[in-house]
């Protein structure tokens, strides 16, 4: 049964921080091919790669279909659309530290959707950890946004960070009706990478990038995985701002890959998300 399990945010706390380590790897990996591929000719592609590492598992999956469910179904893929282009334009303009930034200010919209849509889910420390864990990848990457200063920038950023927390919350009403996993993510994942690849066919990738892409998607599949997965124990607000940790663990790797120090505004940023999913865990 896929409905919620009673309320474990230990279980949701690991689960949702798993997810944000490997979207991270993911968000890395992304912004190295939108460095080197056109950015829009990607996206479907990678939405249909990401949707075949679940295809397997379909026939062994329940599948629930009501009118409600179909709605819900519509709406998440219209996020996800739109979520997409704004992070795709993100990462055209700044590195992947600066755009998972902008996305980890998604507990904020999450919070406050879920106060309206799901009552019974809304707790105010999780609001309070989504505040500290929120100010704490800000303050880390306060600097990033440079390259970012346009107003047409900061609307792409909020549509990025509202889109991938109401993205957490229609998940959690799906799940909510008796959809599963599979369910949840294949469907809108499938037909947003079919919308994409129509609109935008990926003729200039070459065939030697796709199996680096399919890498890519298993690290994003995994991630949202996880987020779902953790939403059967908590609520949108707490995975998601478990999920918001995601850029501090972009900046440590681009850390590496550069093989430059982080910097004490890394270290105490780190601090506040630490105190934030400490707080959740209590």
């Amino acid at each position: 049964c896929w409905r919620p399990l009673p309320g474990d945010p230990i279980n949701a706390t690991i689960l949702g921080l798993g997810g944000a380590v490997a979207f991270a790897v993911g968000s890395l990996m992304t912004k190295h091919f939108v460095d080197r591929l056109p950015p829009l000719q990607l996206i479907g592609p990678l939405y249909l790669l990401n949707a075949a590492v679940l295809v397997p598992a379909a026939p062994f999956t329940d599948w629930h279909w009501t009118p409600r469910i179909g709605m819900l179904h519509l709406i998440s893929l219209a996020v996800i659309c739109v979520t997409a282009l704004a992070i795709f334009r993100l990462l055209e303009h700044g590195a992947a530290s600066a755009v998972t930034t902008a996305a980890a200010t998604s507990p904020f919209p999450t919070v406050l959707a879920t106060a309206l849509l799901i009552p019974a889910g809304f707790r105010w420390v999780e609001a309070a950890a989504a505040a500290l864990v929120v100010g704490g990848v800000l303050w880390a990457v306060s600097d990033s946004f440079q390259r970012l200063g346009k107003a047409a920038t900061v609307l792409t950023a909020a549509a990025a960070s509202a889109g991938t927390g109401m993205t957490t919350v229609m998940a959690r009403l799906l799940i909510d009706e008796g959809a599963g996993l599979v369910e949840i993510y294949v469907v809108r994942t499938a037909l947003a990478g079919a919308l994409f690849t129509l609109a935008a066919p990926p003729r200039d990738i070459p065939r030697r990038a796709w199996r680096w892409l399919a890498l890519r998607s298993c690290f994003i599949t995994g991630g949202f995985s996880l987020s779902i997965i953790g939403l059967r124990y908590g609520s949108p607000a707490l995975v998601q701002t478990m999920l918001a940790t995601m850029p501090l663990f972009v900046i440590g790797g681009e850390t590496i890959l550069s093989h430059r120090r982080p910097n004490l505004r890394v270290a105490g940023a780190a601090a506040l998300a630490a105190a934030g999913v400490a707080l959740v865990s209590l």
